[in-house]
């Protein structure tokens, strides 16, 4: 790559390089493999009625994040990464995972704005 490449190529914007990664750690968990199917219906929140939190993640919200990456409809705000928390707590293999799920809430929830304290 050319240092001129750096200056013609589009940027990709903070939330689509979220999406990847957060594909990238629940791949490396060895909860997806193969490509990202379409989203699975639930009707209970995070899927708890209908399947593992686990699940939920690579059947309904990963699809669902590729879906609005690609149709540029985001919600106007996600709790995610609590939910997360709640689910996968004391599992430090997942600690990748539950940062970049916080990363993603409070892009979503804060339009893209730093988190305080941050330049």
């Amino acid at each position: 790559m050319r240092l001129t490449d750096l200056w013609t190529r589009p940027a990709v914007p903070a939330r689509d390089a979220l999406v990847d990664q957060i594909e990238q750690a629940l791949r490396a968990l060895g909860w997806l493999q193969g490509p990202v199917g379409p989203p699975r219906h639930v009707d209970s929140p995070f899927g708890i009625d209908e399947m593992p939190f686990e699940h939920w993640l690579v059947q309904v919200f990963l699809p669902r994040l590729h879906e609005a990456r690609r149709d540029g409809q985001w919600p106007p705000q996600s709790q995610v990464a609590v939910a997360a928390r709640r689910n996968l707590d004391g599992r430090d293999d997942c600690e990748p995972l539950l940062h970049l799920l916080a990363q993603l809430d409070h892009d979503i929830t804060t339009g893209g704005a730093p988190a305080r304290g941050r330049p």
